[in-house]
């Protein structure tokens, strides 16, 4: 007999943070089947531990569970005891369980050891002790911080299957840590404490955590809403913190226990079909295999051959929907270790009932199966499930009733076109600039580790020195060079640099103050920041530091050591000449026309310009509060100004105004006071869009010729979205604008913060503001719809032309989404 001693790091995730889709804890690998206690041995013995003798309040002493703020017995050793009791009997009797547990005696009877502390805990974790559960009472909390190395603040309890037959896969050992150091002072029986229990003695049993309704409950709020089916569908029932559900309706195994309410009781009772059925799959009875029914399928990407695993999946009863829900995580059973696998099967349905399946995302937590987004939109399954979004519209569903004994197949498909505008995430990805050719972009993964993306191969490289850290930078047209900083020679201070992305090659350029001092920032300390290139990558701008005063410093406001620079192809520095009235704090240059002939650039309160080298102040002369996005020759400058955006061309100083997105229409304005204003009816929409005009944009890039400016509109207190300009339809918030060409992929992440286009105007990235996530988008062609039909067009130059002619912007079945 070979024996294992499974995981403990994996106990302690989970204890520590975390929720998954039913399942098993622990796979064997061998046969691919779950670590189970053999049942046909009879019942599982459970060994319980002591505790210190401690003062009881009314004289004489007790063991204690836990103590009391005057140090007495709070809880004893008995009344755990019963705790556990309670807790074995719940997971015992479940009638579609083979699964038996009983008090056998105590830790001390097998082990001589009265009490299990931070001092002798390693003779219970160290090494195998005999066959059955062994329930450790942690008084103090000190084996929680002593030996496992958690807070005991954090954690109500470990359990984990601890020693197996890895011939077999058969469980032989089984451990739970009951923290009393965490128990309420309220609770003088134990009964809220119960849901630990009996929640930590699932683990033992190899269960792994769900989620089925305990977010509702636990996590819904205003701002954080959950529906108990698709968001946004008639069918489900939104909860938001002010509704919520019965405590009752909360299964054991999930992840979090409220000690101090009413949850934690009811958690204690094993009530919702999800815990059954996820005993009775590791322990079925013979009735539990032949009386229930169950679907199994496969979740697909939206080419139909790509599995996709660990998204969350939910059978729910439309008739008992609380009560009767059951959940899997698509590839629970080879929990990664086979690669993509969209594989879940969910039993234990009533014969006749009807269900609805549909997809959602586990909230919170770490999982042996590592959970995944919706790279989609949640959706219901349905009798013409496909990946087609206007056929197989997410609302739709068909009931799925079996009968004892069926397995019903139930494939489904992340909806998504494979024609048009293609929406690709990069996760943990931060792109800095998209190549004027489209093909590449920039950016940082991990720690500021730089890399090149290849749009094209769907490939990343990154640079080979690991040791290097950046905080981003840009590139030239062909994507050949980039211009980073980064700490060559390893003083603590970033130097810019000119990254040849041929021979993969870093070049330092020259700073003002050789490279002896830096300002300081989220980037780290750097002594100048480049923050634009031009297209052929031999002019670069950004903000060069100088030590004014000999004192080591290269920061001191007002003194003149913050200044704009400019770059030449040999990576020669020289400040651009500038001239703000009044105390200037600092002044950098920040983008740069594709020819060279404009620099934009900004201070503390001003926006500013070199044209042809000649400084201006355009905030003084146009409003511009920013000015970022430009064409190719300069002569298109797109500036963010109170009453919108304006067209600024520096070769004539014509100035265009476009305007900006509309308030309540494509953002709503909230108000600290008064809330949303768009419904208040003291206001409403038109008070609103008359009071205020459009809502400003700050464009961050535009094509070559103008015809496309992408930027980003709103606040913290409004929220963000991120907009779109076709040169004469005008502006469109990049959430409708996915909508309507059916790219439901941007459903749960619409782009509020785009950042780079091609030079053609038919490559986009951009990002969602504070994630670490950036999204590739393919618009070479996108749809109008003409007469009732769509179109499939180019994009942009084609699409612009055919909605001018009177053609509708989107996918007919989209139009109104």
């Amino acid at each position: 007999m070979k024996m294992k001693k499974l995981n403990i790091a994996m106990a302690l995730a989970l204890a520590s943070a975390g929720a998954q889709a039913g399942g098993p804890l622990y796979i064997h690998e061998p046969t691919m089947q779950p670590y189970k206690w053999d049942t046909s041995k009879g019942d599982i013995p459970v060994y319980t531990d002591g505790g210190p003798m401690t003062p009881i309040a009314d004289g004489g002493e007790a063991q204690a569970f836990t103590v009391n703020y005057d140090g007495n017995v709070f809880l004893t050793i008995e009344q755990a005891n019963a705790v556990t009791a309670k807790a074995i009997a719940e997971w015992t009797n479940v009638e579609t369980s083979t699964l038996s547990m009983t008090i056998q005696g105590t830790i001390e009877e097998q082990t001589g050891i009265a009490d299990v502390n931070e001092t002798n805990v390693g003779e219970i974790y160290g090494k195998e002790n005999g066959y059955g559960f062994w329930v450790n009472y942690d008084t103090d909390g000190q084996i929680l911080e002593q030996y496992f190395g958690v807070p005991k603040n954090q954690v109500l309890g470990i359990a984990f299957p601890e020693w197996a037959d890895e011939e077999t896969g058969e469980i032989t050992e089984a451990t739970a840590l009951m923290n009393g150091w965490f128990v309420d002072i309220s609770d003088t029986e134990g009964e809220k404490v119960a849901g630990v229990f009996t929640h930590e003695f699932g683990h033992a049993m190899n269960m792994s955590h769900s989620q089925a309704n305990g977010h509702f409950s636990y996590m819904a709020a205003a701002y954080r809403p959950y529906y108990d089916g698709v968001p946004g569908c008639d069918t489900a029932t939104l909860f938001n913190g002010a509704q919520r559900p019965s405590e009752d309706t909360i299964e054991t195994m999930f992840p979090f226990i409220n000690v101090r309410g009413e949850a934690g009781r009811q958690q204690s009772t094993i009530s919702v079909r999800d815990d059954i059925v996820n005993i009775s799959d590791l322990y079925p009875t013979d009735a539990y295999k032949s009386e229930y029914g169950s679907i199994t399928g496969k979740l697909y990407l939206k080419d139909g051959v790509s599995e996709y695993s660990g998204i969350n999946m939910v059978a729910r009863n439309i008739d008992n929907p609380m009560y009767d829900v059951i959940t899997q995580q698509s590839g629970n059973m080879t929990q990664g270790m086979v690669g993509p696998d969209g594989t879940f099967t969910i039993n234990g349905l009533q014969p006749g009932a009807r269900y609805v399946l549909y997809t959602d995302t586990i909230k919170a937590g770490g999982y042996p199966t590592a959970p995944t987004a919706i790279v989609s939109q949640a959706e219901y399954w349905n009798a013409g499930e496909s990946a087609n979004p206007g056929e197989d519209r997410a609302c739709n569903f068909t009931p799925i009733t079996v009968q004892a004994g069926e397995t019903k197949q139930t494939d489904m498909y992340f909806n998504g076109y494979m024609d048009g505008i293609q929406y690709t995430p990069l996760v943990q990805a931060f792109v800095t600039d998209l190549a004027k050719n489209g093909k590449k972009a920039l950016g940082t993964v991990g720690n500021g580790i730089p890399f090149v993306y290849d749009s094209v191969q769907k490939s990343f490289a990154l640079h080979p020195n690991t040791d290097v850290r950046s905080n981003g930078g840009r590139m030239n047209k062909n994507a050949t060079k980039a211009a980073i900083t980064a700490d060559l020679d390893g003083n603590g201070i970033k130097e810019p640099a000119m990254w040849d992305l041929v021979s993969n090659k870093l070049k330092p350029m020259q700073d003002l103050n050789g490279n002896s001092c830096g300002g300081s920032g989220t980037a780290g300390k750097q002594s100048a920041a480049v923050w634009d290139m031009d297209d052929s990558g031999e002019v670069m701008v950004g903000l060069g530091y100088k030590d004014m005063d000999g004192d080591g410093n290269c920061q001191r406001a007002g003194a003149g050591e913050m200044v704009p620079v400019k770059w030449d192809k040999h990576g020669n520095v020289e400040e651009l000449p500038y001239d703000l009235p009044g105390f200037v704090q600092w002044v950098r240059a920040d983008r740069i026309s594709g020819d060279g002939s404009v620099i934009t650039g900004s201070s503390a309160w001003n926006q500013v310009a070199w044209v042809n080298g000649e400084f201006r102040d355009i905030n003084r002369e146009f409003g511009a509060q920013n000015g970022t996005a430009m064409n190719h020759d300069g002569s298109i400058v797109a500036l963010d100004t109170a009453s919108g955006v304006k067209l600024w061309n520096p070769k004539t100083d014509e100035v265009k105004e476009i305007g900006g997105l509309t308030w309540c229409e494509d953002l709503d304005y909230n108000n600290f006071f008064y809330g949303n204003l768009c419904t208040n009816p003291q206001f409403g929409p038109e008070y609103i869009q008359n009071a205020l005009g459009p809502i400003p944009v700050m464009p961050t890039d535009m094509n070559d010729d103008g015809s496309v400016i992408v930027g980003r509109a709103g606040s913290f207190f409004t929220g963000f979205v991120g907009a779109v300009y076709l040169e004469g339809i005008g502006w469109i918030n990049t959430r409708d604008f996915f909508k309507k060409q059916g790219v439901v992929e941007a459903s749960q992440f619409p782009i509020d913060n785009p950042l780079s286009l091609s030079a053609n105007g038919s490559e986009m990235m951009g990002n969602l503001a504070g994630a670490t996530i950036t999204f590739d988008i393919d618009m070479d062609t996108a749809f109008v719809c003409k007469d009732g039909r769509d179109r499939e067009v180019s994009f942009p130059k084609q699409l612009i032309a055919e909605v001018k002619g009177g053609a509708e912007f989107g996918r007919c079945a989209h139009l109104n989404d």
